[in-house]
């Protein structure tokens, strides 16, 4: 289940990323056609996606951080198998676009032209997922696992000011600055 679930990320992932891909295939090109008036629009939901999923992994990472303590990791996916795969699916989605933008085959130049503008952002996208893949996994499971999250101590410096002294309640004995020893009970 786990791996089905991995190949549908990296799958769904690659459709924003084929986005990206386009733009620059489409800033290499010499003839500019007005077939590509739709990209404004596409290319700022890609954005807005992939942006999104990267803000999400992040705050699962910062979030495991504060309530964990640490960042458990395991074994990153395959970086030879997300390239190809991410190349794979970029390619046929930007194959798709073209064919349907000229309403025929694309032809050898297109394919060149796409392989040129999505190798650049399928590394990138597969450099960034291999690290997320060993990260985000276990953090998830660290966070679910926590039965009663604690967020990590803070420095004995930040301690020191009494948080209920407001109104006139005091403490029923004296704070202890970092390095002193209380007092036998």
């Amino acid at each position: 289940m786990r791996r089905a679930r991995s190949v549908f990320f990296v799958a769904a992932l690659a459709f924003p990323l084929a986005e990206f891909g386009h733009t620059v295939a489409y800033g290499l090109r010499v003839s500019r056609t007005g077939a590509h008036a739709y990209f404004p629009t596409v290319l700022s939901a890609a954005g807005a996606l992939a942006g999104g999923a990267l803000v999400a992994a992040l705050a699962v990472l910062v979030l495991a951080k504060l309530i964990v303590g640490a960042t458990p990791r395991r074994r990153p996916w395959s970086f030879p198998l997300l390239l190809s795969a991410l190349l794979a699916t970029q390619m046929a989605v930007y194959l798709v676009q073209e064919g349907l933008e000229a309403h025929t085959l694309p032809g050898t130049a297109a394919v060149a032209m796409g392989l040129l503008a999505q190798q650049p952002v399928a590394l990138v996208a597969a450099l960034a997922l291999r690290w997320l893949s060993a990260r985000v996994g276990p953090a998830l499971e660290a966070i679910a696992s926590r039965h009663h999250p604690q967020l990590v101590a803070f420095s004995p410096a930040c301690q020191a000011a009494p948080a209920f002294a407001i109104g006139g309640l005091q403490p029923a004995r004296p704070l202890l600055t970092p390095g002193q020893r209380a007092p036998p009970v």
